[in-house]
């Protein structure tokens, strides 16, 4: 049995169709269109150990994305492996507002971007990429993370897509690693801070799918205080900001779980009570970024 059709029989009652082709595509090295119009293609012999243990990862619940050792996110490739949360559709919106508010941006003000616990670095990279035309003096990338194995993947995908040379990254918890760099920001700098934190509380991740609690990395995910434990210190790690030079403004874009709307509202006028708090939503229509100046 070495047929493309064979293995798309054999298999199609036990992995989703779609996902079987993709898999099939990967380890032959060629595009998924090319698994449909071939079903008669003979695969190689060296080739049918790695995808039947590929077929078998799959089968027990493993997420695709780790099997394939990629995930696409707005329209690009990034390269995810266990040490980093899976980039999801819904944390697009995060670019969206990112390159609209870059956009709205008077033009002689100098821009600075920090993607707080970047993972892959999938959104930092993104607004990068989509802003390759802007002379790179003109806006700085700051991403950080408390996980060195994620900052590695954040590097190889930042290298693959040439903006390595634009994005800093930086080891450590939320802003530390920027407190300095941001306090010192010309009163001229518009600053733009983008977040994907942890926000599942210990209940919603009990109920998540299997593939997700066994698979993923736990720290990408559960938060404790509602699951809003790091964006509770991340808000601290701004209002210290803000004590250190009172004139720092920014515009901030954090991901939540629709559920915590209104606990965020409340952690936000806690600290600032005279910011101005919007909330937008996903494709989906669920509640999904909060947006707040300071």
């Amino acid at each position: 049995m070495l047929l493309i059709r064979d293995y798309l029989i054999k298999y199609s009652s036990e992995v989703d169709f779609l996902d079987l082709e993709l898999i099939i595509a990967h380890v032959l090295k060629k595009p998924r269109e090319f698994v449909l119009a071939h079903p008669e293609y003979k695969i190689p012999k060296f080739k049918i150990k790695n995808l039947k243990l590929k077929i078998s990862r799959r089968m027990r619940g493993e997420p695709l994305a780790y099997i394939l050792g990629e995930k696409e996110f707005y329209g690009l490739k990034f390269k995810v492996n266990k040490n980093v949360l899976i980039p999801r559709p819904e944390t697009e919106i995060l670019v969206d507002l990112a390159l609209n508010n870059i956009q709205q941006s008077t033009n002689n003000k100098k821009i600075i971007i920090a993607d707080i616990g970047t993972g892959s670095g999938n959104i930092i990279i993104s607004v990068a990429c989509s802003m390759k035309h802007i002379a790179c003096n003109k806006i700085k990338y700051y991403a950080t993370d408390i996980s060195l194995k994620a900052l590695n993947v954040a590097r190889q995908n930042a290298n693959i897509y040439r903006v390595d040379k634009k994005i800093k990254f930086f080891r450590g918890n939320l802003l530390r690693p920027v407190l300095k760099m941001l306090s010192v920001a010309s009163g001229a700098s518009s600053v733009i801070i983008l977040a994907n934190l942890p926000y599942l509380s210990p209940a919603i991740y009990r109920s998540s799918q299997i593939s997700v609690r066994i698979y993923e990395p736990k720290n990408a995910l559960l938060a404790g205080y509602s699951g809003l434990f790091y964006y509770k210190e991340l808000i601290r790690h701004i209002k210290r900001l803000k004590d250190m030079r009172s004139m720092f403004q920014a515009t901030c874009f954090m991901e939540i779980s629709p559920e915590q709307k209104k606990l965020f509202y409340n952690l936000i006028k806690k600290y600032f009570p005279g910011a101005i708090v919007k909330f937008h939503k996903d494709l989906s229509g669920r509640t999904r970024v909060c947006e707040f100046s300071i």
